[in-house]
């Protein structure tokens, strides 16, 4: 994909079940002028999800028309589906003058700090693995899918070193780590 695109762009990173949502909610409501993108994704509608407020869900087709069309910043399979960050949410967020934030899987975060070296990575980790295993097992998920987020969870912590920045998501002090989140942001 080429460098066409010149922006700042927060990429939050970290393993299912460690809170990087939750930690976003509070950044937005700390700083208005951060806007998170919305991602494109080929998995199914979770009950109370809205197409075009959480995700645009798009089918395995569609998905391959934008990948064809050249739209997306980066592109990954993800626990066997996919998603990605298309350019023209970032280029909307930039139009109205506010910070984009993205919330992307490991392997897209890394991948964009390759051919945009000014995106700001941090990585939300847990405060032990016994306490981000305990959140993945409360999820209502099959065995195998759970079997895949733990596996892919101890490679994604393995790869945090690689990030910008780290924040620890401790249990019970969500507030800690969303000012630590937004303070990064402020501060660049």
């Amino acid at each position: 994909m080429p460098n066409k695109i010149s922006f700042s762009l927060f990429i939050i990173s970290g393993p299912s079940a460690v809170g990087k949502n939750t930690v976003i909610d509070g950044v937005k409501k700390l700083l208005p002028e951060v806007e998170e993108t919305i991602s494109c994704t080929t998995r199914q509608k979770r009950p109370g999800e809205i197409d075009g407020t959480h995700y645009y869900f798009l089918t395995d087709e569609e998905f391959k028309v934008k990948i064809a069309a050249d739209e997306f910043l980066e592109t990954f399979a993800v626990h066997g589906r996919r998603y990605g960050t298309l350019k023209s949410e970032v280029e909307r967020i930039q139009k109205n003058n506010l910070l984009p934030l993205a919330v992307l899987d490991v392997q897209g975060a890394l991948y964009l700090k390759k051919h945009y070296p000014g995106a700001v990575l941090i990585f939300i980790k847990p405060d032990s693995w016994e306490e981000l295993e305990r959140r993945l097992r409360a999820r209502d998920i099959k065995p195998e899918e759970l079997e895949l987020r733990l596996r892919n969870a101890q490679n994604e912590l393995m790869q945090a070193k690689f990030f910008d920045f780290q924040v620890i998501n401790h249990t019970g002090q969500l507030e800690k780590a969303t000012a630590e989140v937004a303070a990064i942001i402020k501060n660049q």
